[in-house]
């Protein structure tokens, strides 16, 4: 996360392109994957093949899986092991055989710095109790967004899905502009808005090509898809704006594997105790609910 306020801009090399590629390979095989098992057939609670299509399913998947992080958390803080955002305790770099050599000054400078240095680490590792409970807001937003999107990818083809997730772009534009008070470049504000004309095209294909179509498909309403799709983009801006605006101006800011931890933690905790039983108590299709857990 960046404020935006910083110094000059970061040169990009070989690992910043690396990421970017293997971020655009992971996002992409997300959105396949996700599509692949919404559509597949299995046998239900009566025995009978019926359709997949589980969201909220989904949804506690992807939480499950950032809870990974907090074991990744825990390993690269024990061990200290170099990662992006974090500090580790620095070592006494001489001994006291070595201090012997030194004069008195020196002495007492080396020993200030090394308990500056610690004093710094030591608050960057240690977060306190209501932080960990602080996490449950992006969590919140994340939840919401990634709902919006599983229930919207049921309505329109992948393709259309992951076009239309670039609306979430001009959303955080216009956020930061608006919010955070960056003010963007006017070449920003042209990418900006080539991605709302993209947006307004991918949409009214996705429905012309619905129109069009003799497939008698019941989860076929494009119109539905491009409206939760763009309306849980926006919902992940917001949760994007309320990172870098509140989390990064914080004394005491979470270390990325855990705020990514947390997030999973508390999203696996709302699916179970709060989502799941009132999509199972909602009047539905999936045997007489929203969505049946049993029969997922």
């Amino acid at each position: 996360m960046s404020g935006g306020s910083g110094g000059g801009a970061r040169q990009c090399g070989l690992t910043e392109l690396l990421v970017f590629i293997a971020a655009i390979i992971s996002g992409t095989g997300s959105s396949i994957t996700s599509k692949v098992l919404l559509d597949l057939k299995s046998e239900g609670l009566t025995g009978e093949v019926e359709k997949f299509s589980f969201p909220l399913f989904q949804t506690f998947g992807m939480f499950a899986g950032m809870t990974v992080a907090l074991i990744m958390h825990y390993i690269v803080s024990t061990f200290r092991i170099p990662f992006p955002g974090y500090k580790h305790p620095t070592k006494k770099s001489t001994t006291a055989t070595d201090n012997k050599s030194l004069s008195n000054t020196e002495s007492q400078s080396l020993v200030n710095n090394n308990s500056n240095s610690e004093e710094d680490d030591e608050e960057f590792e240690v977060l306190p109790i209501w932080m960990y409970f602080f996490l449950i807001i992006p969590s919140v937003f994340d939840l919401i967004a990634t709902t919006l999107c599983m229930f919207g990818l049921r309505y329109v083809n992948v393709s259309i899905y992951q076009m239309l997730r670039g609306s979430g772009i001009v959303f955080v534009a216009i956020l930061k502009q608006t919010i955070l008070k960056h003010t963007l470049k006017k070449f920003m504000w042209v990418g900006v808005f080539w991605n709302v004309v993209s947006v307004f095209l991918v949409g009214a294909a996705a429905m012309l090509a619905a129109s069009q179509s003799s497939d008698e498909d019941s989860e076929s309403n494009p119109l539905a898809g491009v409206i939760l799709i763009c309306a849980g983009a926006f919902v992940q801006s917001l949760q994007f704006v309320f990172e870098e605006k509140v989390m990064t101006e914080m004394e005491i800011p979470a270390p990325p594997l855990l705020l990514i931890g947390m997030e999973g933690l508390w999203g696996s905790i709302i699916c179970l105790f709060v989502l799941y039983p009132l999509a199972y108590i909602t009047p539905g299709d999936d045997h007489g609910c929203y969505e049946n857990p049993f029969n997922t």
